[in-house]
């Protein structure tokens, strides 16, 4: 497995277009374990000088939905259950 530490370092923005984007490498991609469908949410500091990239794990979302629905599907036995506890 590839050190974190060995992938940090400047970056330089790269115009694309109208836009711009920082560039990730092969070995970033790799350990983050992402490609081109891969959502980032980002987060900027109050003071303008840190910016946050958090990646979106759309599994978690998808558990929780269907966690959701189970418990509702179910709602009678969930709560014979919750009896037994309290």
């Amino acid at each position: 497995m590839t050190n974190p530490e060995k992938l940090n370092g400047p970056v330089k923005l790269v115009k694309t277009g109208n836009a711009y984007a920082f560039r990730l490498s092969k070995s970033d991609c790799e350990f983050l374990d992402v490609d081109g469908d891969t959502t980032f949410e980002k987060i900027i500091s109050p003071d303008g000088k840190e910016i946050t990239f958090r990646k979106i794990e759309l599994v978690r979302a998808n558990i929780l939905a269907t966690a959701n629905e189970l418990f509702d599907e179910h709602e009678d036995l969930m709560k014979r259950l919750d009896g037994l506890f309290t």
